[in-house]
């Protein structure tokens, strides 16, 4: 009885060795795993895809960025006061549905659209990404299309006057569905702007060396 009582404890020590080792094995290569795991995101993944990303959407300079995020809102009030105080919303409107289906084309929705795309284009080139450059494009259109609040519309069932949440409602989506491609249309032109400018003032030196003609 002893002995087999003594082969039994004999067998569960054992088992238990075995098992201590094979849970410090496991933990070791877990360890291992983690660490290589995380040296590979802090590597070529951070400096391949994380970096480039964060370039692109947020801009390589700050101070870029944030100024962009800073004249957003001014431009919105000065393209609000000016469509308030002069065209007023209603031939704004008339403006753009004339142009968008060719009824009635106004030059000056050409020569907004153009002026939007120029901004864009210059954000990009000055370094700010293609988050900052969305919103200082979206900014005017934002501020153009809040001037709705407080204008009589008419439904079917009747007329009704825009409150305030629905002006800014409508006035973000605007912002967002025509702002965001010409700012996108505008980031892609200034960073290719910026590119040709490098190339060219990056080649204008070494080929005027006696050297290489």
């Amino acid at each position: 009885m002893l002995t087999m009582l003594s082969l039994l404890v004999a067998a569960t020590a054992r088992l238990a060795a075995g098992a201590w080792w094979l849970a410090s094995r496991l933990q070791r290569a877990l360890a291992r795993g983690s660490e290589r795991t995380r040296d590979v995101l802090t590597g070529p993944v951070q400096q391949r895809v994380a970096a480039p990303l964060r370039v692109a959407l947020f801009g390589r300079r700050l101070d870029v960025a944030l100024l962009a995020v800073v004249l957003t809102p001014l431009l919105a009030l000065a393209v609000a006061w000016w469509v308030g105080s002069t065209v007023e919303y209603a031939t704004l409107e008339g403006w753009v549905r004339g142009t968008w289906d060719g009824t009635n084309p106004v030059p000056a929705v050409f020569f907004a659209v153009a002026a939007l795309l120029v901004l864009g284009a210059i954000s990009a080139a000055v370094g700010a990404g293609l988050v900052p450059t969305t919103l200082l494009v979206a900014g005017p259109i934002f501020g153009a299309a809040v001037t709705r609040y407080g204008t009589e519309v008419t439904y079917n069932w009747g007329t009704t006057v825009v409150s305030l949440p629905d002006a800014v409602g409508v006035a973000g989506l605007f912002a967002l569905s025509f702002g965001a491609p010409i700012a996108l249309c505008g980031f892609l032109l200034g960073r290719a702007l910026r590119r040709i400018t490098r190339v060219l003032v990056g080649g204008s030196g070494p080929s005027s060396r006696p050297e290489q003609v």
